[in-house]
């Protein structure tokens, strides 16, 4: 909004100039007001008080989209610099995620933890720990600040924030090998997903060639409304089943393992499949939320007619390699309730994972 009214409020200097209006103090009395807020509808009410503040009737904050008409304000600016950059981020809504785990581990005497954020790391004897919170790249504020410049924005902002993610992660593996840790696990308990990133890191902690079935792209070879009368005319897939291949990176390439729980979803669930289905970790944990495949491309929407309301439908399925629809979560290899294990005992429950089986 600011950064809206700076380039394109046409009166701007004109309140500055000929009406003393502070921006600096306003700024300043707006932003603390925001930080007190509940709720949007709070927020809402702060917001237009800013735009009372300044008297012009022209200048008015209305509910909905704006008119097509308008020319929409652009939201990045051509001033290079941090400032510049949080605007940007802040703009395409970034946010800065919560690497914290709820896992007992980093509560254990034995825990000495080598770094924060955006991921959590340390070791417990020679076991490095290495947690990842978020597949969203939007979820990583901070590094898409480092990395956002003049005119970038949607999918190459996306990318430049996920190579440096990359690059943090590479560079935190590193950390950990050099503190002691010659076996790997990586904690995605409470992560919810969120893009292709995740066969990305799959990568990196793997060697060789990694297979598993293709995710399934919903377009059926005929009309299926009969469907809701019992019938089967034709499957939803368009395509027959195929196997889809990456090369392991090999960042890390020591022994490894795989902490998840009930909320580890979607593009998580992913990462569990290609290192699980590949013989590359040791699961452990409970069974993964059962989210699967979500939106390809955006995926399906259905637009309600009598309200206003509307549906989205994901388009795409995704099996492991029994043939299991990741729908139905994904079982770990080494059942763990979390909720039951306490700290005094988590060293050596983790340390059991890597033991023969």
């Amino acid at each position: 909004m600011k950064l809206g009214l700076a380039q394109g409020y046409a009166n701007l200097d004109w309140q500055i100039d000929r009406r003393g209006f502070n921006l600096k103090r306003a700024s300043q009395q707006i932003t603390a007001m925001l930080d007190r807020t509940n709720s949007d509808a709070e927020a809402a009410v702060v917001l237009a008080k800013l735009v009372d503040a300044f008297k012009d009737p022209h200048l008015q904050l209305q509910i909905g989209p704006p008119p097509e008409r308008a020319t929409l304000l652009p939201l990045t600016s051509s001033v290079d610099g941090p400032a510049a950059a949080q605007d940007r981020c802040s703009a395409a809504h970034y946010s800065a995620g919560n690497a914290d785990t709820r896992l007992a581990y980093v509560k254990s005497p034995e825990w000495k933890q080598t770094s924060e954020g955006p991921f959590l790391s340390g070791v417990l004897g020679d076991i490095g720990i290495l947690r990842i919170p978020a597949f969203g790249e939007d979820r990583y504020l901070d590094a898409c600040n480092k990395v956002a410049k003049p005119g970038m924005e949607g999918r190459a902002l996306q990318l430049a924030t996920r190579a440096e993610l990359n690059r943090e992660l590479a560079a935190q593996i590193a950390a950990l090998r050099k503190a002691g840790a010659r076996k790997l696990i990586i904690d995605v308990t409470g992560n919810g997903g969120g893009t292709e990133w995740s066969n990305e890191v799959a990568a990196m902690l793997a060697t060789g060639t990694l297979k598993r079935p293709a995710p399934r792209l919903a377009g059926p070879t005929c009309d299926r409304s009969s469907m809701w009368d019992g019938k089967r005319p034709c499957p939803i897939y368009g395509k027959p089943a195929e196997i889809e291949e990456m090369e392991g990176t090999g960042i890390w390439n020591g022994p490894l393992a795989v902490l998840t729980d009930r909320r580890s979803a979607s593009a998580t669930e992913e990462l569990v499949t290609w290192l699980k289905d590949n013989g590359k970790a040791v699961i452990a944990g409970e069974r993964t939320h059962g989210s699967g495949c979500g939106y390809v491309d955006g995926g399906y929407a259905i637009a309600l007619k009598a309200a206003n309301l509307h549906i989205l439908v994901p388009n795409c399925s995704r099996y492991t390699s029994d043939g299991i629809n990741e729908i139905e979560g994904i079982a770990p290899d080494v059942p763990i309730d979390w909720g039951t294990v306490e700290a005094g005992e988590i060293a050596g429950l983790l340390s059991g994972l890597f033991e023969p089986r």
